[in-house]
């Protein structure tokens, strides 16, 4: 009986070939081809797991091999395999009845515990698509995985509770039936905890810039003094945010399921996540990486917004780290010899002070700050990062008359109908805004009479680089597409340049 299983890198994938030996010698358990420390330990666990479920220990010497030999393999699903191999190589699974094909492969993980039954694992989305994608009609996982499992189509999802489950029903003694696609609970996704905007008084002109960023995917920066809203303003941002489509919600869950061991989310994920980091975060945590290659909290945010609370404080070379993803969408990071990337498409939102003590240019407060200081300060965020930030924009303070008002604002899920309806226009060109490259401008992006001489006054009064030249013309086409107009306008690229004005002293 060929037994297979996978063996997860951070996001990536690799098939294991699972082999037993049971020979004469001295008593035994041998596991060889590169396993942790949690697949050393699975001895200790396959033992009284087989004892308690009525099956016999052979008392000779095992040998399990996990092929191929020469790649790194952690995690504690690879117990159930070993077990059903070692069961398999003593006799102890019966091959040759007629209730079942003998040469059919079992792909199956699980981890166990001491009493025979089966625990939920992290990954069992990724790898039961992993076995789909290699030709598999069958995967055994535990009963708590089946109803991530069987997002995946085309392949029957077997849930175990026990070993004794998959022994008998690989020989036909028992029948354990597929799980339905249709049992899955629609509304078991996660939804954020969304502010409304209309809670939000005054801020108008940053609640403005944000509908733009939701509209196309645009980073931005928000800086004002200390209790402006600018916090409170990035939580309410996922409210006018659209949900994600079927392709990008699998890519989501998928990576969500391998996190499941840290953290605990109901599949599929169809909101977007906001991932809100501190600035005391390690790079590892931030990015990824380690010895066992975890996903990191910019992976958590793919198709999603990562939120940079108080940027300045974040070190200066965290910040810089965040280039490639901001630029292609993904992390590569180096580990034993080889390059492993992680998909990291996610939306900026930062945060920040306007200086060290926060009062630089408030109305209210006077800055204690000295030039020097407030210079240092900024010198964290470089040019190339700022260049790849498409809005920045202020959060002054708001008057305690705004505070009482009982005008409310526009609702969120106005703001997000008008999102949506951008979005609509964009998938329509078939990319979004905040993606056009300079090459594609011409035939994306048509320029009433004027407009484009307006656009190059101000690209040299601003002495704007290539890149925040772009990044003009992309807001623009994101503001004609919220005000439904085929023509970027003169208006549009007036409103556009009031999120590129530099906020550095």
């Amino acid at each position: 009986m060929k037994i297979y299983t996978a063996a997860l890198d951070g996001l990536n994938l690799t098939k294991v070939t699972v082999e037993a030996d049971i020979s004469n010698g001295l008593p035994s358990f041998i596991i060889v081809g590169l396993g942790d420390a949690s697949i050393k330990e699975a001895r200790e666990r396959i033992r009284p797991a087989l004892k308690n479920s009525g099956f016999k220990f052979p008392p000779t010497k095992k040998v399990i091999n996990l092929a191929p030999a020469d790649i790194k393999k952690q995690g504690s699903h690879f117990d159930l395999p070993i077990a059903v191999s070692m069961l398999a190589a003593s006799g102890q699974i019966l091959t040759d009845t007629d209730f079942k094909k003998p040469d059919e492969p079992v792909f199956c993980a699980g981890e166990l515990m001491l009493s025979g039954n089966l625990r939920k694992i992290p990954g069992a989305l990724p790898i039961t698509h992993f076995a789909k994608t290699l030709g598999f009609k069958r995967i055994f996982v535990p009963y708590q995985n089946r109803k991530e499992a069987a997002m995946i189509k085309d392949i029957d999802v077997f849930p175990v509770k026990n070993i004794r489950d998959i022994v008998m029903h690989l020989e036909g003694k028992i029948h354990i039936n597929p799980y339905l696609k249709g049992d899955i609970l629609e509304n078991n996704f996660s939804k954020n905890d969304n502010m409304d905007f209309s809670e939000i008084y005054g801020q108008e002109i940053p609640k403005r810039a944000l509908e733009i960023a939701a509209a196309s995917y645009h980073h931005i920066l928000m800086y004002g003094p200390p209790g402006t809203g600018k916090t409170i303003l990035a939580k309410a941002f996922s409210s006018i945010l659209p949900q994600l489509d079927e392709n990008h919600s699998m890519e989501v869950s998928m990576i969500y399921s391998v996190a499941a061991g840290k953290h605990n989310f109901a599949l599929p994920i169809k909101d977007p996540q906001v991932r809100h980091v501190h600035h005391t975060i390690s790079a590892v945590t931030l990015f990824g990486g380690g010895n066992s290659c975890e996903i990191g909290e910019a992976t958590l945010a793919h198709r999603g917004v990562l939120f940079l609370d108080e940027i300045a404080e974040f070190e200066k070379q965290t910040l810089e780290n965040l280039r490639e993803p901001l630029q292609e969408g993904i992390i590569r990071l180096g580990r034993n010899g080889k390059t492993v990337e992680l998909p990291a498409n996610f939306q900026l939102i930062a945060a920040m002070n306007p200086c060290p003590c926060g009062y630089y240019g408030d109305t209210k407060k006077h800055c204690q700050c000295t030039p020097y200081q407030i210079k240092n300060y900024y010198k964290k965020i470089s040019g190339p990062i700022l260049d790849r930030i498409d809005l920045i924009v202020e959060v002054p303070r708001i008057t305690h008359k705004n505070l009482l008002s009982e005008n409310k604002s526009e609702a969120s899920e106005t703001i997000k109908k008008r999102v949506e309806n951008a979005r609509h226009i964009q998938q329509k060109r078939g990319i979004l805004n905040s993606k056009i490259e300079i090459s594609q401008v011409k035939n994306l992006c048509s320029f009433e009479s004027g407009s484009e001489d307006l656009l190059k006054l101000i690209s040299e009064k601003l002495n704007l680089s290539a890149r925040s030249f772009l990044s003009l013309i992309r807001v623009s086409r994101t503001i004609a597409d919220l005000d439904n107009s085929k023509q970027i306008k003169t208006n549009h690229i007036a409103e556009a340049v009031q999120y590129r004005k530099s906020f550095v002293y």
